[in-house]
């Protein structure tokens, strides 16, 4: 496998490292907000998106019992479930480095 080549300024593909001893696991970028909940863009296929609002309005209005009020509702253990079963495939189990900045765009072609 080959390693990304270093730029001058420490980071990798537009990920900021943060170096750190061996074995020692360290957030990159800046420090977290300290709010629960945080807003961010992200992009979804129109069809994905259409199908989970239209689910989470009628089960809001109509099925109470299904625990689902907004779209939140709906994303957040899904992409909880994804994660996890990402984890298990990929990192033994084990939470990923946390990332505290990405870039933004497309990855860049290798």
């Amino acid at each position: 496998m080959l390693e990304p080549d270093l730029v001058p300024d420490g980071s990798v593909d537009g990920i900021t490292a943060s170096p750190s001893a061996p074995g020692v696991i360290e957030p990159t970028g800046e420090a977290p907000q300290t709010r629960r909940r945080v807003q961010r863009t992200i992009n979804f296929d129109r069809s994905v998106l259409e199908r989970a609002r239209a689910a989470a309005t009628y089960l809001a209005s109509y099925e109470p019992q299904a625990g689902v009020r907004s779209l939140a509702d709906i994303v957040n253990p899904a992409v909880l479930a994804y994660v996890t079963e990402l984890e298990e495939l990929y990192n033994a189990g084990e939470p990923f480095r946390p990332v505290l900045r990405m870039p933004s765009g497309r990855p860049a072609k290798r």
